[in-house]
């Protein structure tokens, strides 16, 4: 589908949703169920992230790359919704390969690009951590959409940026827009990356966008206690699964001056994701695949050498999740109800 030439659009806060990628019975791209599932999200107001993990970019040539984001702009303009932006995944395994990632991404039509560091040549970064600065530095200079930064330790074999190192990349890289945090101490970096934005104006001043620079959590398991520190909002794989109940989380943290039952509720909610979360994470995106399917009738199967869950392991997956399915059919019914 043709896409129309755009200015970026502002990443603002709130609930991103790491889509998965479907694929049909010969491994093609499954377009019928991907629209199913991008509308079903991004109608409760979702921001759709496609090309993570979840959504197989290893698997994806960079042809099919740019057919999926061109497929989610143009379903999402169709819808009314031009102002959705759409942050794509442009991590490669060379900074030229991102480079490239990222210029295509933005010509079909995302609006951002997130960038994981590279695994093959973990150990070779890590002996000096310049590599990874001037990694992003290089990305965020030649990408002409601003950059998440998705610092992920067990999708990147191991590397766990610190906070002084993406301090120091937000200080030289203007084009940098925020920063993805699912590692060890995500909450203590949060802290300090809050208080470097707030004593330092130049970290503020000197960037190349309008919107605020995005500090995201990458699980939804503890996004009470993030957003009472000043996060900005969750890249998590859970909306998937339980939209309304991520939406209706984030709603909550967000709103001053909550009732005693709005307190309990939004206790109540962080406590169910909480627990699916945990269970998620081991899961991925065959686990993902399995409950998608079972749930909306999605096509199941990743891409190979992935397989699908069995019978016996996705109905286990299933049981574990009954708490949260449970609740956000409960939500969907209150929603229908107040319609």
């Amino acid at each position: 589908m043709p896409v129309k030439s755009h200015t970026s659009r502002p990443l603002l806060p709130g609930i991103y949703g790491p889509l998965p990628t479907f694929f049909d019975d010969e491994q093609e791209i499954d377009f019928v169920s991907y629209k199913r599932h991008l509308l079903r999200l991004a109608r409760l107001g979702i921001v759709p992230v496609c090309m993570g993990s979840l959504g197989e970019a290893s698997h994806l040539t960079p042809e099919e790359r740019i057919s999926i984001i061109r497929f989610i702009r143009a379903t999402l303009d169709e819808e009314g919704m031009e102002s959705r932006p759409i942050v794509a995944g442009v991590g490669g395994a060379s900074t030229r390969e991102s480079i490239r990632l990222a210029r295509d991404a933005s010509e079909a039509g995302a609006d951002a690009g997130m960038v994981i560091l590279p695994a093959y040549y973990a150990a070779s970064l890590n002996a000096d951590p310049e590599q990874v600065i001037q990694y992003y530095v290089d990305i965020c200079a030649a990408s002409p959409i601003p950059i998440l930064l998705y610092n992920f330790p067990a999708n990147s074999a191991g590397q766990d940026m610190s906070s002084d190192i993406i301090e120091e990349i937000m200080r030289r890289a203007p084009n940098l827009c925020g920063v993805k945090l699912t590692c060890p101490g995500s909450m203590s970096k949060l802290l300090r990356l809050k208080s470097a934005l707030a004593t330092d104006p130049t970290l503020t001043s000197s960037r190349s966008h309008s919107f605020p620079f995005l500090l995201l959590d990458g699980l939804i398991s503890d996004l009470i206690p993030w957003m009472s520190a000043g996060g900005h909002g969750t890249v998590s794989g859970i909306p998937n699964f339980a939209p309304s109940a991520g939406v209706r989380l984030l709603n909550l943290c967000q709103k001053p001056n909550k009732s005693v039952e709005e307190i309990e509720e939004m206790k109540m909610i962080q406590d169910v994701l909480s627990r699916a979360d945990v269970l998620a994470v081991p899961g991925g995106v065959r686990a993902m695949k399995y409950v998608l399917h079972r749930l909306h009738g999605y096509s199941l199967a990743p891409r190979r050498p992935l397989l699908p869950l069995s019978a016996e392991e996705g109905e286990k997956v299933m049981m574990t999740f009954k708490p949260m399915l449970d609740l956000e059919a409960s939500l969907e019914k209150k929603m229908l109800k107040s319609l």
